[in-house]
């Protein structure tokens, strides 16, 4: 009798840790989980940032300063609206003097240049003056087309090739040489804050600066993120959904930011060939890349050169990219993306 009711007692026991085992790996597997959300305004734009934290997360406050700061660096930097930023400093500069520059500058310039030389100049940020001649700076929105003989004139002093870099150091080649960066470096700042926040060892987020977004792991619902493209109309609406897994996702299109002249649109996208506007069937082009900042550039790139151009570079190039063409007549579209953006399109 003794012996069973040690059996017994054993048995119980053992079921006893057995379900104790069991609901720690429930707890384990059900992790409260908290939607932090941190919204602005940042480098003329708005900012939306989610980040999926654990219940436990007691470093809010600190989390969103950092991101916050991260924006602001990067503004502080790069701006062009800023008369003492570190860039509008080196566009006051002549052709020959040499400036040191800081790490995230120079990242930025680096990267740009590369974009500009694999494009063969349909990305390039020394349009800076061009951007501004068209009414989309700092100097506000004009009323009149450029003459073609200013136009001309302005092309003596861009170009990729005249900025040198080497060292961590900037040599423009012409006088009067303006760098715009506003193609990148909202993407950058996009980078800057993923890593901020993986800095405090998060991994599920979405960053949405300005349209440019970043995304990593799972949203609140454990789903891979799903973003919608626009459609390229003032009606709005989404184009398509896609999923986004550890990826960014950049936007160019000719539709939202422009300024009518006469009764005709003029898109802010200035072809660096030609420096006017770009006018073509390609109404927005979006990329996926694991950087914000090459997928803004690579976006950019792609609506200057316009959908034959624009497509066959995407291809030969790998770059995953989903294309808004405008039909003929009305306010209709035809999509068209290349395999390597094909896998993360939502039915």
């Amino acid at each position: 009798m003794h012996h069973q009711t040690k059996n017994t007692l054993l048995v119980l026991v053992t079921k006893f840790l057995a379900l104790m085992v069991f609901i720690a790996l429930g707890v384990g597997c059900q992790q409260q989980t908290e939607e932090l959300v941190f919204s602005g305004s940042t480098m003329g734009s708005t900012y939306r940032v989610t980040v999926i934290a654990p219940s436990s997360f007691k470093a809010k406050d600190q989390l969103e300063g950092d991101i916050i700061e991260a924006m602001e660096s990067v503004n502080r930097s790069m701006s062009t609206y800023l008369p003492d930023s570190e860039l509008s400093q080196i566009n006051l500069l002549p052709k020959d003097e040499t400036v040191a520059l800081s790490s995230g500058l120079n990242e930025v310039l680096q990267e740009a240049q590369r974009v500009s030389s694999l494009s063969d100049g349909a990305f390039d940020v020394t349009i800076g003056k061009a951007i501004r001649l068209w009414g989309f700076g700092q100097d506000g929105q004009i009323t009149k087309r450029p003459s073609q003989e200013v136009i001309n004139s302005l092309k003596q002093t861009i170009g990729y090739s005249n900025i040198l870099l080497a060292n961590r150091e900037l040599t423009k080649r012409v006088d009067e040489l303006e760098i715009n960066l506003s193609a990148i470096a909202k993407g950058y700042a996009v980078d800057r804050v993923a890593q901020a926040i993986e800095s405090y060892g998060q991994t599920d987020y979405l960053i949405d600066i300005g349209g440019d977004l970043r995304a990593s792991g799972k949203n609140a619902k454990g789903v891979v993120w799903r973003v919608g493209v626009e459609k390229p109309s003032l009606t709005g609406g989404i184009s398509q959904i896609v999923s986004i897994n550890n990826q960014a996702i950049a936007t160019s299109g000719d539709y939202r930011n422009f300024l009518v002249i006469d009764g005709k649109k003029y898109s802010h996208t200035i072809d660096p060939n030609t420096l006017e506007p770009v006018f073509h069937r390609l109404a927005s082009v979006s990329v996926l890349h694991e950087s914000a900042m090459t997928a803004d550039a690579l976006a950019t790139a792609i609506l200057s050169m316009g959908d034959v151009r624009g497509r066959r570079f995407a291809q030969d190039q790998s770059i995953a990219a989903y294309f808004i063409l405008r039909e003929k007549t009305g306010d209709n579209f035809k999509v068209y993306s290349t395999p390597d953006f094909s896998s993360n399109l939502v039915d």
